[in-house]
């Protein structure tokens, strides 16, 4: 029982491995769309994309960013149940405490390609990988005690698993003025990208439906239906518009909408997998028989569409002489690999201590499907040169042992 229990933890932390739009918003814990300039303006505000700002390039790999996260377990509770050779009910009950619901993993990360500026004009090309992946509280609570319940109904609602992978080639352009309502109104500045994109994999659950029932003639009944959906090699688009005006000399205030009209076309080679499994009324003096049907098919589909929803955030940001503070709040329209329909409200400050020694901090504050992120980065600048290192942390306040999950991100940008 604990080696299942192992495997199955393995299983779903191996489902989280995706990406962000890029690695420098690991520094701020994602509160980043108004700090954004240059090259990384093309995915988090094309507004900031200015004339009067230095010309940039983007080198491959060197601006990348990773994750692994989940919403329920640490290392320190992996560590005492592969110790455990008998898991007692006290132990049990610690580990179903622990999960909410269901047991849910949702992160990202980013592999920048290359990207340079020209002027209010960008163009840079990166590669993006998005997953998730659920699994309900009741199939653990049956791994532990069996079924003990009447019945059990399984939904897609908590168990399924969504993956996205795709490079994009975007262009941008800012630093548009928009016409003014008064004199007295803020200057609001306009801007916005579009990407080109190359989808390298794409999976979905499209059906989940499991059913365990005691029967009132003291048998057992399952079923368990499986529909997942694959497609590799396609072609699509996405776009974004940006505002942000400086309402103050110190305080900036900007608005995006990303993911517009984005979608993803698969016709290279789609496939289904269809997973069916039923046991109708099971007696223990059947057990010898063949009790169950099995059927596990894959076949070709026609190409398909993923859909990549609209995501909205908003930000504000305040700069002082010793410390720059920002918030931002992300509000994605609908629930995908790429996007979460639970909105999230990210903070960060930066600081100089030294001139060339930039550090920062960030949190990202927890919602019923992520937990509390906290984010840790220091850097060296100079005049045209940009190289920093960023630690994040899932529901602990340092990478250990008690964390859920930690990210590493790295950032280097050349101007001239």
């Amino acid at each position: 029982m604990k080696k299942l229990l192992i495997i199955l933890m393995l299983t779903l932390v191996s489902y989280s491995l995706f990406a962000v739009p890029t690695a420098k918003s690991f520094f701020f814990a994602d509160s980043y769309m108004l700090r954004a300039h240059g090259v990384e303006a093309n995915y988090w505000n094309p507004a900031k994309l200015s004339g009067n700002s230095p010309a940039e390039i983007w080198l491959p790999l060197l601006n990348s960013g990773i994750c692994v996260a989940n919403n329920a377990l640490d290392l320190d509770t992996y560590n005492f149940f592969v110790t455990q050779d008998t898991l007692h009910t006290e132990d049990k009950e610690k580990l179903l405490n622990k999960i909410d619901g269901s047991l849910r993993l949702d992160s990202s990360g980013n592999i920048s390609i290359f990207g340079t500026t020209m002027g209010n004009t960008a163009i840079s090309s990166s590669t993006h990988l998005y997953a998730k992946g659920g699994c309900s509280e009741q199939y653990l609570d049956i791994m532990l005690y069996g079924n003990t319940e009447d019945a059990y109904e399984f939904t897609a609602a908590d168990n399924n698993v969504s993956a996205l992978a795709y490079t994009d080639i975007s262009v941008g352009i800012g630093d548009l003025t928009l016409p003014q309502i008064s004199e007295n109104f803020p200057v609001i500045k306009a801007g916005v990208s579009a990407s080109l994109l190359a989808g390298i994999l794409s999976v979905t659950t499209e059906e989940f439906n499991g059913h365990l029932e005691n029967n009132q003639n003291e048998s057992m009944s399952v079923l368990q239906e499986i529909v997942l959906r694959r497609g590799m090699g396609g072609i699509g688009f996405k776009s974004m518009l940006g505002f942000y005006s400086e309402l103050t000399p110190y305080l900036e205030a900007g608005l995006t909408l990303d993911n517009i009209a984005g979608f993803i076309n698969w016709n290279i080679e789609n496939r289904q997998r269809n997973l069916f499994f039923a046991v109708d009324s099971l007696f223990i003096s059947n057990i010898s028989e063949d009790f169950y049907v099995y059927e596990n098919e894959s076949v070709d589909i026609d190409g398909f569409n993923t859909r990549i929803p609209p995501e909205l955030r908003l930000a504000v940001m305040y700069k002082h002489k010793y410390a720059i503070v920002s918030a931002d709040w992300v509000q994605g329209f609908k629930e995908s690999a790429a996007t979460s329909s639970i909105g999230r409200i990210s903070l960060a400050s930066s600081f100089l201590p030294l001139p060339s020694l930039p550090i920062s901090i960030g949190i990202a504050l927890p919602n019923s499907s992520s937990a509390l992120k906290l984010s840790y980065g220091i850097g060296y600048q100079s005049a045209g040169f940009d190289i920093g290192l960023a630690v994040q942390t899932y529901d602990s306040i340092i990478p250990g042992y008690k964390s859920k999950g930690v990210s590493l991100a790295t950032s280097m940008r050349i101007g001239f």
